[in-house]
């Protein structure tokens, strides 16, 4: 079906596309009009690499490995089984989660799972003496640690990048599907003039019920969900 949202990353696909069309399919249809082609296929070169180039200013994503948080949420409840399950109870569990159950305090955003896991990692240190194997889960919280936090920071990083740069980018989408916007109506006068207006499709991919140009979705954009799990 055609594509009624064309998305910053999709201009790229559209705009190249049509250029290669222009030439295809367009030129010799109308040698008068050839030169209209000729134009319409440098002005959207232009407004591809105007485009290209703020797309290319874009954040890149943060290379992360794994997913920390599902790790961290993991350990945190095998480490509260874990101190359930010494004889004797030598550390109370409230040491490490305060009121909540660890499957509940797991179940925090990021900014609070960072400082749970820390505090979990500085209370294991405290109560080394009482723990067997209090090694071993002290390499693990404090890897996790490290881990979320540079995940959190990321995250900081790329929220004020994106706050920069979405203005910048609305402005560079909309010059330039005025552009491709223009080319439709000057190609179309074209085909027009050549009796052959039912190639319109071929040559502006958005309009075609069958795509040709990979890389393309008629999705329209929709919020992220919620993720109802995290608390407080």
């Amino acid at each position: 079906m055609a594509d009624s949202y064309i998305d910053p990353r999709e201009t790229l696909i559209y705009g190249a596309f049509a250029r290669d069309q222009f030439t295809a399919v367009c030129m010799g249809l109308v040698p008068a009009l050839d030169g209209a082609v000729k134009f319409a296929s440098a002005e959207q070169a232009k407004a591809d690499a105007a485009m290209k180039d703020v797309l290319d200013r874009q954040p890149a994503a943060a290379a992360v490995d794994g997913d920390p948080v599902a790790e961290a949420r993991d350990a945190l409840v095998r480490f509260g089984k874990y101190i359930e399950s010494i004889k004797g109870a030598p550390v109370a569990l409230s040491a490490f989660f305060d009121r909540d159950a660890p499957s509940t305090a797991a179940r925090r955003r990021l900014t609070k799972l960072v400082a749970l896991v820390k505090h979990v990692s500085t209370t294991i240190e405290h109560h080394k003496g009482s723990l067997r194997d209090y090694r071993s889960w002290q390499e693990e919280f404090r890897a996790l640690h490290s881990a979320l936090a540079s995940l959190e920071q990321a995250g900081r990083e790329s929220k004020l990048a994106d706050a920069m740069l979405r203005p910048e980018l609305a402005a560079a989408r909309e010059a330039w599907l005025s552009v491709y916007t223009a080319n439709k109506a000057l190609i179309t006068g074209v085909l027009r003039h050549a009796g052959r207006i039912e190639l319109l499709p071929l040559v502006f991919d958005d309009l075609a019920e069958q795509h040709r140009a990979a890389g393309v979705s008629d999705a329209t954009p929709t919020p992220a969900p919620v993720d109802p799990q995290p608390t407080n």
